[in-house]
């Protein structure tokens, strides 16, 4: 019976220990008014424009220490005060103002002042921080001292939200809360859309002339750039002449010596005509004859100045600077007069060929203004301009092409890569607009998380309406100056999960 007594007595030392290391306890720095059986702290937020003040205290009696425990908060990253001195500062309706100061934090964000108010009475209160750096001042609600015995009125400062996220907890993650914003949105409509090449940016290279692909020049890699008129390829003269250089050779020869006839005839048809020997028809005949010749033998000559005596070669050149993006020959290889042997394309400048669902060709006859992204690629881009719209539906896909024109001087874009092309319908003056990531999904209805106080949120169904630069407008369901979750809805959905399902959101200071 005594061992039973002493292992119960035990278990029960135990139990209390568990209880005042897992609960809530501010008992040690604020000690709390009764209302009742019922502890009820005073809480308050505040904000300045650089910080966000939660504060908690008993209610406080005239002539006894009370204490104010003080998370501080930076707006710009929502993270703690870690450094710099705090003072809180009473004036009272009458009389001199009462200064309680602390040189640091006692841990990071959290400050811990104790405080004896000898006079009852409303007194106001301001808090001043001089961290380096962070020197701020934030007025906070009246503080309200009682007389021993006297009750405190219904209600207190900052309010309660369903859901309970403490501030250690918002501090190590990514974490945010601001007020909704008034700016203009723009509407747009999605479409799919591919990067292709400028019609007069891609160029095929083809052999003029029948040879062989000699082994003296390797041909450019796919991915090398290439100017026009730069040497690609050289072709050796084939086995047999028929279509090679001999052949180009004998006609070029054989055009030349017709040129050379066909002047002396018209130079003699002149002069007999001028002697009153050959009548004007003969001359008209030879300067015919003349001009035949020279056009048969324009094009031989140009094919001639390509070859540029490596041992009789023909050299191959790009006719458009750009980007070898395929090789369809190879060095040693026979190749016939018009064989294709690589693809040059100038990526300097694409087009978006965008894709309009027919449903939305309304829109077309518009001056069309787009952006696009393209997966696995960062960023935004824009197209310089709009170049056409076309006039017939692809019958396959029931969409209506629309090209742009896309400057790529970096070369981050690629011919045949896939986007999504939002083309801008209209615009929304003056809409009251949330980040993208303040809103939740909940079986088709969206949400935000509205902080009620420092540590208490709110779920709140809201409509929206369009979208614009990681932005979304909000139609209904929030007022202009409550502040939103605006990064880190997350971890208050989950923490609200885990209230429904009974878990302890207390926390020890």
């Amino acid at each position: 019976m005594n061992t039973y007594k002493t292992t119960k007595k035990h278990l029960g030392i135990l139990l209390v220990l568990i209880f005042m290391l897992s609960g809530c306890n501010h008992n040690e720095q604020a000690p709390a008014t009764v209302a009742g059986d019922k502890t009820e702290p005073v809480k308050v937020t505040a904000y300045s424009a650089k910080s966000e003040l939660f504060m908690e205290y008993d209610q406080p009696l005239a002539g006894e220490k009370v204490g104010f425990l003080i998370h501080l908060t930076r707006l710009s990253d929502f993270k703690p005060v870690t450094e710099g001195g705090l003072k809180m500062v009473f004036t009272p309706a009458a009389g001199e103002p009462l200064t309680f100061a602390l040189p640091a934090p006692t841990r990071s964000g959290i400050y811990k002042v104790e405080a004896t108010l000898a006079n009852p009475g409303k007194y106001a209160l301001k808090l001043i921080t001089d961290g380096k750096g962070f020197a701020d001042e934030i007025t906070a609600s009246e503080v309200q001292v009682l007389n021993k015995g006297e009750k405190a009125a219904d209600g207190h400062a900052g309010g309660e939200g369903a859901i309970a996220y403490l501030k250690e907890q918002q501090w190590i993650v990514d974490f945010m809360v601001a007020q909704p914003v008034k700016k203009e949105l723009n509407s747009f409509l999605a479409a799919t859309g591919e990067l292709v090449p400028v019609s007069n940016a891609e160029a095929t290279v083809s052999a003029p002339l029948s040879g062989i692909i000699s082994t003296t020049r390797p041909l450019p890699f796919i991915g090398k750039k290439v100017a026009k008129g730069e040497v690609v390829a050289l072709l050796d003269p084939p086995i047999r002449q028929d279509g090679g250089i001999g052949q180009l050779g004998a006609a070029y020869a054989e055009a030349k010596n017709r040129v050379a006839l066909s002047q002396k005839e018209y130079d003699r048809a002149k002069r007999l005509h001028e002697a009153k020997i050959a009548p004007l028809k003969r001359v008209e005949e030879a300067e015919m004859a003349l001009a035949s010749a020279r056009t048969a033998l324009e094009p031989l000559e140009k094919a001639m100045g390509s070859v540029k005596g490596e041992g009789g070669r023909i050299a191959v050149r790009a006719p458009v600077s750009g980007t070898v993006v395929e090789v369809t020959a190879g060095a040693g290889k026979g190749v016939e007069a018009g064989q294709p042997i690589l693809r040059i394309v100038n990526t300097g400048t694409l087009w978006l060929k965008a894709n309009l669902p027919a449903t939305e060709i309304g829109i077309a006859g518009k001056s069309l203004n787009a952006t696009f992204t393209v997966a696995g690629l960062t960023g935004q881009f824009k197209p310089s301009r709009l170049v056409s719209i076309g006039d017939m539906l692809d019958p396959q896909t029931r969409t209506l092409p629309v090209l742009f024109e896309v400057p790529n001087q970096s070369g981050r874009l690629k011919v045949g890569l896939f986007a999504n092309v939002a083309i801008r319908t209209g615009s929304v003056a003056g809409a009251l607009a949330v980040p993208k990531d303040a809103l939740t999904e909940d079986e088709g209805r969206w949400f935000v998380f509205i902080q009620s106080s420092g540590e208490a949120f709110d779920r709140r169904e809201v409509k929206i309406g369009v979208e614009d630069g990681g932005f979304v407008q909000i139609t209904s369901g929030l007022k202009g100056d409550e502040r939103v979750v605006t990064r880190g809805a997350y971890y208050v959905k989950q923490a609200e999960a885990a209230a429904k399902g009974g878990a302890d959101q207390g926390h020890a200071h």
